[in-house]
């Protein structure tokens, strides 16, 4: 069974479609149109486009596209995309081995994966299959993490981060 977080538990909630008094709950420090976490604010752009361009459109709204570091994180960006657009799966992350292959980098110059990260591969990922240096998140049967060519069109998650 999942464990989250009590803020958590309300933000996703609320993007459930459940009613609660408080639905400005997952808004926080939040700019409208944006959903807080763990000091953090994301958006669902629900616009198609390659990887490249999907971080572009994330810097251009101060952040970057999301990274994820824990099972909460992972959890609430799956239901995010899916509150936005159900019929839509699969996201870009800001996850890539662009820059050299199999040492993935996320784009908002978080840590990235090593040893003890958190980690949410598909079974068989990443594999490389035919020069994939980018990720998206809830694709396939797992709806965990896969590696994928860069130039593929996808819907995007943001986050901009609160540094206090």
């Amino acid at each position: 069974m999942a464990s989250f977080t009590f803020s958590t538990f309300l933000c996703v909630a609320v993007l459930s479609g459940m009613t609660l008094a408080r639905p400005d709950l997952c808004q926080g420090p939040c700019q409208e149109g944006w959903v807080y976490l763990n000091k953090r604010c994301f958006q669902y752009v629900p616009e198609k486009t390659n990887w490249l361009d999907a971080e572009k459109h994330c810097l251009l709204l101060g952040g970057n596209l999301a990274s994820e570091h824990t099972e909460d994180e992972h959890r609430f960006l799956k239901e995010l995309a899916g509150h936005s657009d159900p019929q839509n799966g699969a996201f870009w992350i800001g996850l890539s081995d662009q820059y050299e292959e199999g040492t993935w980098i996320w784009s908002d110059g978080t840590r990235a994966i090593s040893e003890g990260d958190f980690l949410r591969w598909n079974s068989g990922e990443p594999n490389n299959f035919g020069n994939e240096n980018c990720v998206h998140s809830n694709f396939g049967g797992e709806s965990n993490w896969n590696d994928i060519a860069c130039d593929g069109q996808y819907p995007s998650i943001c986050a901009l981060r609160f540094n206090y």
